[in-house]
C-alpha cells in the first residue's frame, strides 16, 4: 500500500465485475471482515450486472497500482428549474484500510468531471447525519448543506 501512487477512476465494465463485486460486498456487508458467503457475492455481482444495463447510471472503481480500493455510483436526474442535468452520488465506498488517503475525494472529482462534461447543473448527495467524517469531506470539497431540505422515501415493495 503506497498512498503516493496515483488513484485512477475506472468505469465499470463486465470484465471488472469480480473486483467490483468484492468492493460492493465490503459496502453492503461491512461487519463480515472480508468473509462473504457465495450467496452474498452472487447478489453483489447480480446487482452490478443489472447496473451495467441502466443508461443513466455510472459506476467508477478506484484503483491504486494493481489494487481496486473503492467505488462511486452515480445516476442522472434533471432540474426542471434550470433545464439541466443533475448528477447524484448514490453510493461512495473506500476500503477501511484505504480511508483518509484522498481516495473518496478522487472518486468525487471523477463524478464532478463527468457532470461538467455533460453540462450538469450540479452534483448532489445525501449522507447520514451521524456520518461526521463524510460530511466534513463533502464540505471541504465545496458541497453545501441545504437548510430546510429533508429527504423522504417511499419504498415500493
Amino acid at each position: 500500500m503506497n498512498p503516493s501512487v496515483e488513484v485512477e477512476g475506472i468505469e465499470l465494465t463486465a470484465e471488472l465485475l469480480p473486483q467490483a463485486s468484492l468492493l460492493l460486498a465490503g459496502y453492503m456487508y461491512p461487519n463480515s471482515e472480508c468473509e462473504w458467503s457465495a450467496d452474498q457475492l452472487e447478489r453483489c455481482r447480480g446487482n452490478l450486472e443489472r447496473l451495467l444495463t441502466f443508461r443513466h447510471v455510472n459506476f467508477f472503481l478506484a484503483k491504486r497500482g494493481e489494487e481496486y480500493i473503492g467505488f462511486i455510483a452515480v445516476h442522472w436526474g434533471f432540474s426542471t428549474t434550470t433545464g439541466k442535468l443533475i448528477l447524484r452520488i448514490q453510493d461512495l465506498y473506500v476500503m477501511p484500510e484505504q480511508r483518509k488517503q484522498g481516495v473518496a475525494a478522487r472518486l468525487i472529482h471523477t463524478a464532478a468531471d463527468l457532470a461538467k462534461r455533460h453540462d450538469a447543473n450540479r452534483l448532489e448527495l445525501n449522507t447520514g447525519t451521524a456520518n461526521v467524517s463524510a460530511r466534513r469531506l463533502y464540505e471541504a470539497l465545496g458541497f453545501q448543506r441545504q437548510p430546510g431540505k429533508e429527504i423522504y422515501m417511499h419504498f415500493i415493495r
